[in-house]
């Protein structure tokens, strides 16, 4: 490999570093009714991002949000290894599915939605999974309002090492 390409792969790597994976799923009921929600979270990601690099005078903080669907999330591992969150539920969205064996519970509303994330391992992918469209729209709220502030600190202060 030269030089050259030495540099493509380092930059695109460092690039998806700092890219938050927002998760879709590819299914029609996901695209009809989980679409609008996780555009509605990205600006409240890209609100946070903005926030905490105001508040931190830091304009290096170069995080980046992106939307994309279960199948080519699932299908890149270095995407599932790096800050992502799911959206929807377990029938609609495979990465769902897939967070949904692997990430403890941060919350739950029985007959709801749960949140998942683990707050204490460094693990920074997160499920916002509800039963239907409009419990995974609460779980998205409830998330954007007790737990983004802290995950985005946590996911900077990650993809500054």
């Amino acid at each position: 490999m030269n030089k050259g390409e030495q540099k493509k792969t380092q930059s695109a790597k460092s690039h998806s570093q700092r890219t938050l994976s927002l998760v879709v799923g590819s299914h029609p009921n996901a695209e009809r009714d989980d679409r609008p929600t996780i555009y509605r979270l990205q600006k409240e990601i890209d609100r946070a991002i903005q926030e905490l690099a105001t508040q931190d005078g830091d304009t290096s903080l170069q995080m980046r949000s992106q939307i994309l669907t279960d199948l080519w999330f699932l299908n890149d591992a270095s995407l599932v290894a790096n800050p992502a969150i799911a959206v929807g539920t377990a029938e609609t969205n495979a990465a769902v599915a897939h967070f949904a064996l692997r990430l403890p519970q941060a919350m739950v509303v029985d007959g709801g939605f749960e949140i998942l994330l683990d707050r204490t391992a460094g693990d920074y992918r997160v499920c916002l999974r509800g039963i239907d469209a409009k419990s995974t729209a609460d779980a998205v709220d409830v998330f954007v309002e007790k737990f983004l502030a802290e995950w985005i600190e946590s996911v900077s202060i990650s993809m500054r090492v």
